[in-house]
This record gives structure tokens, sequence and C-alpha cells, in this order.
């Protein structure tokens, strides 16, 4: 054989080495066709799970501390359906996934079931960024030993989400100090107009328990159990507390008549993520007036008052959720049904059936047994809107009238006999007749600024704690409410 034949061979045996080598087996093509099969399995159950997902109740929210762009994560078990959300947005969880995953969806309208990065899995994150951050600055300066102490300080201890309650409770503030009779009936009038607004979807509760204690530093624990001025104890917010959080499990709208709560920074620290309502009167010489109509009891304490009123004012509107400085009270608790309206449909998925049955009554929950106060009180009773038209001492309707008249003589004595009971129980309000609206008598509070140039000649308060404010001036008696 000739050299050029010997050479020629080689390389065709050469070449049809590298084609060889080069074709995949039939054994890697059926492993990799086993591992794609795999993938959109998982796929599916993970698709499967989230549908299922959304007829499940909420098992907690959580409060975000950082943002996150579900676009850019490649690992999601199923391709875009992770989630975006930026810090101090709110989630409902409704379930684990695995330990990298839960499933749930942003507290907002529209908003859908999706893939939510789990604590553990921002962290990695977290970890893998300071890692490539670190390794693209190799010959860079050093940090400095202080300022380095002074950024862990700072970053460290802020988990990447806060678990909150699953609606965010409503607090009002304003215009002024709570236990004063402007602002107790000014409010008042407000929850009025929520429970006949909301029925059927509202709890509303009494708090005397100093909230703002709820987190407190270990540290600073023996030195409040040691005032002598403390109103509550630490167990007995703490209990306060946690009934908040059940309340919200129904998903239902929270309302909190807190006695100690006048100023948004005094729930700032606390894991309550509350909504705000600053109850806002815009001229300290309408809000001086009306504490001064009040009469001497009231007007003692006018200075403390004004201070509180003017803490309130100083603050900048990002503190406050919701600011109702309207004249009208018809046009403020529009406003304020508007907000909470909405938040209810951000809450809520479309044609999700109801998580809990007190979503079918309206359901005014009790404070419980460390701060219960006696009914009659400012603000103390809320209760209305769970009676029946018997115990608010209406007429009876006709089905009632029928059910009565089907009882057998001895069963109907002791019937009416119970009904006229508890009719005697309730407080008698010989001014109001039915089922009035709370317009028809409540505090007029936020439109007293277009009657600055009239002189405020009454404010009355009726036994059940309602109010009505007449007002006469230059242009003659006109009857607010």
């Amino acid at each position: 054989m000739s050299a050029s034949d010997s050479s020629a061979a080689l390389l065709s045996g050469k070449g049809s080495a590298d084609s060889y080598t080069s074709r995949p087996s039939d054994s890697d093509l059926s492993l990799e066709e086993d591992k794609e099969a795999s993938r959109r399995e998982a796929e599916r159950q993970a698709l499967l799970q989230l549908e299922r997902a959304k007829t499940k109740p909420v098992a907690f929210a959580v409060r975000t501390n950082v943002s996150y762009c579900g676009a850019l994560d490649e690992d999601c078990p199923v391709q875009g359906a992770a989630i975006n959300f930026e810090t101090k947005d709110f989630l409902h969880i409704k379930e684990k996934f695995n330990n990298d995953w839960w499933i749930g969806r942003l507290v907002k309208e529209g908003a859908d079931i999706s893939f939510i990065p789990s604590p553990v899995k921002l962290e990695a994150m977290r970890l893998k960024q300071e890692l490539k951050a670190a390794q693209r600055k190799p010959g860079g300066r050093p940090t400095p030993p202080s300022s380095a102490k002074q950024k862990q300080k700072q970053t460290e201890h802020v988990p990447p989400y806060d678990v909150v309650p699953s609606m965010r409770p409503v607090v009002l503030v304003g215009p002024s100090l709570k236990g004063y009779e402007v602002t107790d009936m000014m409010q008042k009038a407000l929850f009025d107009f929520l429970k006949h607004r909301f029925d059927g979807r509202i709890s509303i509760t009494r708090v005397t328990a100093d909230l703002s204690l709820a987190k407190r530093s270990v540290l600073n624990k023996k030195a409040i159990m040691e005032r002598s001025n403390t109103r509550s104890s630490l167990a007995e917010v703490q209990s306060e507390i946690e009934r908040i959080f059940e309340l919200a499990k129904s998903l239902q709208l929270v309302v909190l008549d807190a006695d100690t709560i006048n100023h948004p920074a005094q729930l700032t620290k606390t894991s309550l993520a509350p909504i705000i309502v600053y109850v806002k009167v815009s001229s300290p010489k309408v809000l001086q007036r009306l504490i001064k109509s009040r009469g001497k009891s009231q007007s003692k304490h006018l200075n403390v008052q004004m201070m509180a009123g003017d803490k309130l004012a100083q603050c900048p509107p990002e503190m406050f959720d919701v600011i109702l400085d309207e004249n009208q009270l018809e046009d403020a608790c529009e406003h304020l049904a508007e907000y909470l309206d909405i938040y209810w449909r951000a809450t809520h998925l479309p044609g999700s059936a109801p998580v809990n049955p007190l979503l079918e009554q309206n359901v005014v929950t009790p404070p419980s047994a460390n701060s219960s106060q006696q009914v009659g009180q400012s603000g103390a009773d809320h209760s209305g809107a769970s009676l029946s038209p018997s115990l608010r001492g209406q007429p009876l309707s006709a089905p009632e009238r029928e059910e009565l008249e089907q009882l057998p003589p001895e069963e109907e004595e002791e019937e009416k006999e119970m009904r006229v009971n508890e009719e005697e129980d309730q407080p008698h309000h010989p001014e109001h007749t039915g089922d009035l609206s709370p317009l028809e008598y409540s505090l007029n509070a936020c439109e007293i600024s277009k009657y600055l140039d009239d002189t405020i000649s009454e404010i009355t308060v009726t036994s059940s704690g309602y109010s009505s404010l007449w007002i006469s001036g230059k242009k003659g008696n006109a009857e607010a409410m």
C-alpha cells in the first residue's frame, strides 16, 4: 500500500470516529426525553395545585420588606406564574408548595393566584447577589470596619416578610384626643355609618388595651411593668393582638375602636399594619369652638385637645391611608366607604366562596374579658346591627307574628314574656323610633367648617351615645342631620 493510500485510510477512519462520538447515543436521547417528560408532569401538577388554591382559605398574610420580580426567576415551578411585588406590599398566603415556594396572591384588585418565593429562597437569593457583588470588585477599596458594622446593623434582623392580620384593621384617629366628647362623637358617627353600609361584612370591636406597647423591646419590658400609670399589661396587649388576628381570619372588614390610639406613630412598630383613617377638622378655630361648646367639663381640657389636634395636623399625609377632610359628613362617609370597597375587592377573589361562616352575618365582636366595658359608654357598644327588630324595640314583622301565632298557648306566653324582658333590657330612645340611618342622628362634625360665621347653640347626646347637632346663627336655624 502506498503512503498516500494509508494516509487516506487514516483520515477516513478518524472522520468516522469523530462523527460517531459527536452523535448522541440512544440512551442519552432517552434520558433527555425522560427529563423533559418529568418536567412537564411536574409543571402540570403545579398548575393543578395553583388552580385548587383559588378556593382555599387564606392561611395568613405578610407585608413585604423587599421587592421581587418573578419574571426574572427561572426556578418557578410554572414558568411565568411567579409573583411580582414591591416593598410594603401585602400578600395573602394560601399554602406551602415546597421549601422554596408558597402559593398566594398580591392583595390587589384583579391579582391572580401565583407562586410566591419563601423567606428561605429570598435569603438564598440575597446571599448569592452579595457574593456576585463581592466578586466583581476583587481589587476594590476595602470597606472601613466602622461603616461595615453600621451597614450590617442596618440590614440585619430585617426579614423579607412580616406576618400581619389577613385583613388590615381600620383605626380612626383625630380630630383630637379620644376620651373627649368631640372626638368620640365624630368617630361614633363614622362607626354607625360603616355598621350600616357594610352590614354583613364588618366586625367593629372596642380595644381598651394600649396597642402601642405591642412591639416594645425586651429591654423595655421591665420599665413598662414598673410604671404605675401603665394602662395595659403586656399579657393583656398580647391577648388583644391575638384576638385581632383571629378576627381578621374571617376576611371581614375589621374596625378597631381603640381607646389609646391618637397618633399613627403609635402603631408603626406593631404587627397590625392598620389602615389609618384621619378624621380631620382643617380649621383649629372650628375645633376650638366645638370643644368649648361641650361645656366646662370639656373646655377645661382645651389645651391638651388642641395640642393633640395640632400634632396630627403636622403629620405628613403619607402617614395616613385615608384623610377625611370633607365639609359634609355624607361626603366623608362616602370617601371612606369607597376606599374600603376597593380594599374589599382587593382582598377577595371574584366568585370565591366565603371562607368563614361569619361572612354570612354581621358580627360585632365584643372585647375580650380583659377589656370589656359597660354598655352605654360613648363608643362602647356597636352591636345594634346584630340585634333583631324586636330586640331594638321595633314592632314584630309579619313572619315573626305568624311564627308567634303558630306556637301552642303556653309557649306563646313564654315567647311574649321573653320578648318583653328583652325589650326592657334595651336602652330606651324616645327621640328616635324605627331604624334610622346614622345620618339622621349622628353628629355632623365634618360639616362644621361651613358654619364658621354661625354660633353653635347646643350639642346634645342621647342616652344611646348617638349625637345630634343644632346650629343657629346669622342665617337662621339649621338642623344638621
